[in-house]
């Protein structure tokens, strides 16, 4: 019987100080429409408790799965690729720190080119590697919304008659 007790609180003790790190981000695919504003919801457990977590957010385009593009990051200033850091810089793309283990990625006014594979990278806090420091989303269908009419190119005057989506009067 005292070995089995000794078994018992062995197992119990190991598996207490080898916490999983497990992050996790909204579930998709995110469907949105070109020039709304999106947030995409990042997440860590199991990681040493005290210590405030980063978060840095890249991207894959369809056509380029392969190929990471930095977006911003928590903890480097200078993170983005040339294709993100203006809107970056201008606040157009930032992450909103929700408590020390959770934050949100804000994309104020979304574009065509933002279609594509997203994925939330937390750095390892913790002395080992242990689980997950990654998860990904799709964010896709970047298009004008339906029933919104095309702008028509050159100019547009007060009182005059704008045509209808179908169905509408």
């Amino acid at each position: 019987m005292g070995v089995q007790a000794l078994l018992v609180a062995f197992v119990v003790f190991a598996g207490a100080g080898s916490a999983k790190r497990v992050v996790s981000v909204q579930s998709g695919p995110l469907i949105r429409t070109e020039g709304s504003h999106a947030t995409i919801w990042c997440n860590v457990t199991g990681y040493k408790e005290g210590v405030e977590q980063d978060f840095e957010w890249s991207m894959y385009l369809h056509s380029a799965p392969d190929r990471e593009i930095r977006i911003i990051s928590t903890s480097q200033a200078n993170y983005a690729y040339s294709v993100y850091a203006q809107r970056v810089n201008r606040k157009e793309i930032y992450v909103e720190r929700l408590t020390g283990d959770s934050a949100l990625l804000h994309i104020t006014k979304l574009e065509a080119k933002d279609q594509g594979q997203f994925e939330c990278y937390t750095p390892n806090t913790d002395g080992e590697y242990l689980g997950s420091y990654s998860a990904k989303t799709n964010l896709t269908d970047l298009v004008q919304p339906m029933g919104m009419p095309m702008p028509y190119p050159g100019e547009t005057h007060y009182g005059v008659k704008l045509p209808l989506p179908p169905g509408r009067s």
